[in-house]
């Protein structure tokens, strides 16, 4: 998973309650007292993608070229290369085609190889873009990006959790020093960060939550009270994944009760029950054999893909008693 994650009942559900409120609760070293950093929504994201084409006219008004001219100019220069760039997108689709089939495999065994070729991979691709970043200088794309990052911060910090007024005026905001205003974005990119896609997933299988949204029948109004042109955009993010922990729990066995203890195992234990399933299916669909033929499986793992009333076989126990697993042991227990 990206970022380290809250992974305590308490935790998630102080995460939560900043979802439900549309805020955080931030403290900056060159503010007095608590500053709230509002969630952004679609009227936000709206405002912002017009602010960007203002940006890119006048960027491109005052003489930086867009992004194809600038790379073409760079490769006829010899500070860069089409080879250099299919090499970059090469990596970039390798990466992403890993993390797929990652998120796919069942048990962290089979995931274990996939993780040692994603790394070296990801840190090629950080070095490459790095290198082609400082190669093809500010382009009007670039320029663009930088000043909506900047307006997007401006229009997130309030001094009051009614979300009334701005901590700073369009001007204050303008004259900032850089000391101040890295400390703003730092903060912005910090408080954003810690709502990724797995951290709301931990939220979606907590008790607290999922117990209030079985009750709402999936409808957004019924649970925040608000259309969803007015809901955040954690707030969407939270509904879309509480749909789909909803759908995995609905298809899940009961978890054994050390699975509780945290929201991370817990979530874990009905994916593995939802991955071990579409693996079963298909394992009967060849007539193969099921549960304990998954390699690498811990006893856990294979009791999410067992079948209830399925016996589950711990192969290293078996391996200590047995001295060694002949191939013709395998056969014998798999009945065949």
């Amino acid at each position: 998973m990206r970022d380290k994650l809250k992974n305590s009942y308490s935790e998630c559900k102080k995460l939560y309650r900043d979802i439900i409120f549309g805020y955080s609760e931030v403290r900056l070293a060159s503010v007095e007292g608590k500053v709230f950093l509002k969630h952004l929504d679609e009227m936000d994201s709206n405002a912002t993608d017009r602010e960007y084409d203002d940006y890119l006219h006048e960027a491109q008004e005052s003489g930086l070229k867009n992004e194809k001219d600038a790379l073409e100019f760079m490769i006829e220069e010899g500070l860069w290369s089409w080879e250099q760039e299919q090499n970059l997108e090469s990596l970039k689709e390798e990466l992403s085609t890993l993390e797929a089939t990652k998120k796919k495999l069942i048990v962290k065994a089979q995931q274990k190889p996939i993780e040692k070729r994603i790394k070296p991979i990801k840190q090629e691709v950080y070095l490459l873009s790095q290198e082609r970043n400082e190669s093809i200088g500010l382009t009007a794309e670039g320029y663009a990006s930088k000043k909506i990052n900047e307006f997007m911060v401006y229009k997130a910090f309030y001094k009051d959790k009614e979300l009334k007024e701005l901590l700073y005026t369009e001007e204050e905001f303008d004259i900032l020093n850089n000391i101040d205003l890295a400390e703003i974005m730092n903060c912005f990119a910090d408080t954003y960060a810690v709502f990724n896609e797995d951290q709301i997933k931990l939220i979606s299988v907590c008790p607290f939550f999922m117990n209030n949204f079985s009750l709402c029948g999936d409808a957004a109004y019924a649970y925040f009270g608000k259309p969803i042109i007015e809901l955040t955009n954690f707030q969407i993010s939270l509904l879309n994944t509480a749909k789909y922990t909803k759908s995995l729990m609905g298809n899940s066995k009961s978890p054994p009760e050390e699975y509780y203890k945290t929201p991370k195992s817990l979530f874990e234990w009905y994916e593995l029950n939802d991955k071990s399933r579409q693996v079963k299916d298909g394992l009967n669909q060849k007539g193969e054999a099921g549960a304990s033929t998954v390699v690498g499986a811990t006893k856990e793992e294979l009791g999410a893909v067992a079948q209830d009333g399925e016996e589950v076989i711990d192969l290293n126990k078996l391996a200590k008693e047995k001295g060694e697993i002949s191939f013709e042991d395998l056969i014998d227990l798999h009945g065949l």
